[in-house]
């Protein structure tokens, strides 16, 4: 009981959360047709900025390369950490009538706490691409736009500057070396993990503090029963406490269990207690995704990455009768053109080369992370094809990935405590499943 009142005070307290972000949204808004810029550097128009993403290297280089093609406008850019900073920014920012011209979001419950504060992208964004603009989107990108719009609303908040597919990175040099394959079922993905752990090794690296890898995971498992349950649910055509969600929470718990996770996952995190031991071959495996490539163009990189000793899978079916994991992804992050902002004309061309110009193609050589809009590859010269490859690859399994995003932020909040509980055995999967389930009949 004592777990379980902490999870209605946890989605009460997101709830509480999301409505004051939203106060007050309809009042003392900018004239947002105006040609003033939104302020003057040197006689340039400048466009503000805040995000926590791309990794700033990267968003230097986005920056680089558009003021390269448009020196009559400068980029003021904010940088923050996702939680809290940068969600704490927008939230006083919101409440003081002063966000920047330009936010990133993510799709679904970050969107939705601010979609009242962004303007409609739609109209120029078919002057730009067409009227079928959105077929320079995988399938899975272009529904993530829209998630938790209500029904009919076609309003479009913001567009998606990258995408991403989550997967098992794995350390390839470390596996030849032990002899070790990538799993084809849960019980060689288990010898896999013992042989590593007897070795010394951490196996499956989990950042059990990290909510956003235990969701990242979860979603994996529940991908073995079916691309379109999650979507369900969270549409109220199933259930969270049927017995797909029941038996990929049952499954997580097992991966706990069964010494597929180190030991200690539950107070670890990902960034930096994971990545930190897979970069320093002290772990054989670790949950992430696309964007992992970004390490490989850091600066004082570690051997491993120099050597780019790493590749991904997706995990094996993990009990009879299922099948492997799908791609599981979409969005990374996107941005959107604030009510606040006093020149959109200006911030439009900006946010045009971020998601399909001069902006993104200077992050697609990065490797930050896959661009959303189609078509779009590494083009850097420097750069080995083993990496590019693997870049590419991840970009191709985006076509049919499975959704990531949770619409709502209660209903978030709820499945991501809901996992720790479960892992750390304060309650059953079912019960838990009954918090997420409430949490949904609260909407």
């Amino acid at each position: 009981m004592k777990m379980k009142k902490l999870i209605s005070l946890a989605v009460a307290a997101a709830m509480t959360l999301s409505l004051s972000a939203c106060g007050g949204s309809s009042d003392g808004k900018s004239d947002t047709g105006s040609d003033k810029p939104s302020s003057k550097d040197d006689g340039k128009k400048v466009v503000t900025i805040w995000s926590w993403s791309p990794i700033s290297r990267t968003m230097d280089k986005m920056i680089a390369a558009f003021e390269a093609e448009h020196p009559d406008i400068k980029i003021d850019f904010t940088y923050y950490n996702y939680d809290p900073e940068y969600l704490s920014a927008l939230s006083a920012a919101a409440a003081s009538n002063s966000l920047p011209d330009i936010i990133a979001t993510q799709p679904g419950s970050l969107t939705q706490q601010y979609a009242d504060y962004l303007i409609d992208l739609s109209d120029r964004a078919a002057e730009s691409w067409g009227d079928d603009w959105g077929s320079n989107f995988a399938d899975v990108v272009l529904d993530q736009v829209y998630l938790g719009n209500k029904e009919g609303d076609k309003k479009l908040n913001f567009l998606p500057i990258e995408a991403q597919v989550i997967s098992v990175e794995y350390n390839k040099t470390l596996f030849e070396s032990l002899g070790l394959k990538v799993p084809e079922t849960y019980s060689e993905l288990k010898n896999v993990c013992d042989t590593l752990s007897e070795k010394g090794y951490a196996p499956l690296f989990q950042g059990g503090a990290s909510d956003w890898q235990n969701l990242n995971v979860y979603l994996m498992l529940l991908s073995q029963y079916g691309m379109e349950n999650f979507d369900k649910a969270q549409n109220g055509e199933m259930k969270w406490t049927d017995d797909v969600f029941v038996s990929a929470m049952n499954t997580w718990k097992r991966m706990f269990d069964d010494g597929i996770f180190q030991t200690g996952a539950l107070s670890a995190t990902c960034y930096s207690d994971g990545t930190t031991a897979f970069t320093a071959g002290q772990a054989g495996m670790i949950a992430l995704g696309s964007w992992w490539t970004q390490e490989f163009t850091g600066e004082d990189v570690a051997q491993a990455v120099a050597d780019w000793d790493f590749d991904y899978f997706y995990l094996p079916p993990m009990e009879d009768g299922l099948t492997a994991s799908t791609p599981v992804g979409g969005v990374d992050f996107g941005m959107g053109i604030t009510e606040n902002c006093k020149n959109v004309d200006a911030a439009w061309t900006v946010l045009e080369s971020m998601v399909s110009g001069a902006g993104i193609q200077a992050c697609a050589d990065d490797l930050n992370n896959l661009p959303a809009f189609k078509g779009i590859e590494p083009k850097a010269a420097d750069l080995p094809d083993d990496v590019v490859s693997q870049f590419n690859r991840a970009s191709g399994d985006l076509a049919g990935a499975m959704n990531q995003r949770v619409a709502n932020p209660t209903v978030d909040t709820a499945l991501k405590s809901a996992l720790q509980a479960v892992a750390s055995g304060e309650m059953g999967a079912k019960e838990a499943m009954q918090i997420v389930q409430d949490a949904q009949d609260a909407l």
